[in-house]
């Protein structure tokens, strides 16, 4: 025995180590259950597998049918899970749901994209009969639940949305074919389900508090709808902007949803008109379900897009001097609204390159305040969320009291932006890790290197001021 421990020592020691993962592993899984909903399936006695996002029941069809979305508020999201799934497994439908509490309110906060929110239960079938039948009991059992609009799908009941799959074959990392789910269009007069009116966005927006009639749909998702509209005031028949919330989007534990995000951008839009150039704030009302904000209408395009065009996935190096110069007095000029922001008492928060508009003009106008902080009123508070990644800083993400020191961490990644013609996310993950040699590889400014870094540094502190940006910025390009 003694003999083997000394000649097997190596292996003693692998066995030692495996022991010591494997009690982690099981560690880590036990403390991922205890935040989870795990329980709650294993005391309704329903099987499951589990992936990184979603606790798994059955096995999907595998062949093109119906998808049953069931959109729900995070504080009811355990209520939910008990009073349907008990319903889905009798059924014996595959379906899966958001795996813990944490996921579920990354998903309503545009985490994971736009095409993930609201989604807490899923429900595969390729049944048509069968996929009705459970709709009418869904609908039954879910009058008193809200939650956020699913996107790419129609709206069937109070948090009861469809779209439909199908499985077209592709060949993943190790050459295997799998199935892969694509979500297709829905013809609306062709689908089989009844939707009531009182769903059919379509058909709702035809005139908005009998006064703004939308006539083209610049944009959809969950958030709202973005909308060019005419406003019959005074028979002037003059064109505005209008951006919707929806219910129950952002809602956090402070009671506050996004309406409350719209009339805190009505109260900056005037408080800063004048001052910084922005939208003119028209109004804000209430109907139906949704929130609306209406402005000034601005005709251009975002600087995230002209970005994108002018390097046509070219690098700093092959674009041309006048492009470069371009490029340089965009930034000087968002870099000016910030610190009109900052004149006036306003952490911007999200000074993104989709959030400025490049008029025809050539100006450079702020078109989305709404993550916009106070520091002089201390509003709003606490501070709304979240920000983008890449974008954001780690104090903004970690949810700190606002200081201007978040803005230079922002100007910071966009002219990471300008600079490389690529969205800092790809270099700063969502720890804030900021990737030094990959943006080297891009990178085509080297004297304005160090300023850039230091703008990411996690000490606020120690991250320049915004005039010592615009020195540097200004005495690279002469």
């Amino acid at each position: 025995m003694y003999a083997t421990e000394v000649d097997g020592g190596g292996f003693v020691l692998h066995k030692i180590v495996s022991m010591i993962n494997e009690l982690k592993e099981t560690h880590n899984q036990n403390v991922d259950q205890q935040n989870g909903f795990h329980h709650l399936l294993d005391e309704m006695s329903i099987p499951y597998t589990e992936d990184e996002h979603r606790l798994n029941v059955g096995s999907l069809p595998g062949t093109s049918g119906w998808l049953l979305f069931l959109s729900v508020d995070v504080d009811q999201i355990e209520r939910l899970i008990a009073t349907v799934c008990p319903l889905l497994y009798k059924e014996e439908v595959a379906f899966s749901v958001v795996k813990n509490q944490t996921i579920a309110g990354q998903r309503n906060d545009f985490w994971f994209g736009v095409d993930e929110v609201g989604r807490m239960i899923t429900v595969f079938t390729n049944n048509e009969k069968k996929t009705k039948e459970i709709v009418t009991q869904l609908t039954n059992v879910t009058k008193d639940f809200y939650g956020p609009e699913v996107h790419k799908a129609i709206r069937l009941g109070e948090i009861i949305y469809v779209a439909f799959v199908s499985y077209v074959e592709q060949q993943n990392t190790n050459g295997h074919m799998l199935a892969a789910p694509v979500i297709e269009a829905i013809d609306v007069k062709k689908m089989p389900f009844k939707v009531d009116r009182k769903y059919q966005y379509w058909k709702r927006k035809r005139l908005l508090k009998r006064r703004y009639v939308p006539l083209v749909m610049m944009g959809r998702s969950p958030k709202g709808d973005l909308l060019k509209s005419v406003d019959l005031k005074g028979l002037k028949f003059s064109w505005c902007f209008i951006k919707e919330g929806k219910y129950h989007v952002f809602n956090d534990k402070y009671g506050r949803y996004i309406k409350h995000r719209l009339q805190w951008q009505a109260k900056v839009l005037r408080d800063l008109y004048g001052y910084v150039p922005i939208p003119r704030f028209i109004d804000y009302f209430e109907q139906g379900e949704e929130s609306y904000l209406v402005m000034e209408l601005l005709e251009g395009v975002d600087l995230a897009e002209r970005i994108e065009k002018i390097y046509l996935g070219r690098s700093w190096s092959e674009l041309s001097a006048d492009d470069q110069r371009l490029l340089v007095s965009y930034y000087l000029k968002v870099l000016r609204i910030i610190e009109c922001m900052h004149d006036r008492g306003y952490v911007h928060r999200d000074a993104t390159a989709t959030n400025f508009m490049i008029l025809h003009s050539g100006d450079i106008y702020a078109i989305d305040l709404e993550l916009s902080y106070s520091i002089n009123e201390r509003e709003p508070n606490p501070p709304y969320t979240l920000g983008v990644f890449g974008y954001a800083s780690p104090e903004q993400l970690q949810l700190s009291i606002p200081t201007v020191k978040e803005d230079v961490y922002t100007m910071g990644s966009l002219l990471l932006h300008m600079l490389s013609g690529r969205h800092p996310g790809i270099f700063i993950n969502r720890n804030s890790e900021v990737n030094v040699p990959e943006i080297e590889k891009y990178w085509g400014v080297e004297s304005l290197l160090p300023i850039m870094l230091q703008c990411f540094d996690v000490d606020p502190r120690k991250r320049p001021d915004l005039l010592e940006i615009r020195q540097a910025v200004e005495k690279a390009f002469n």
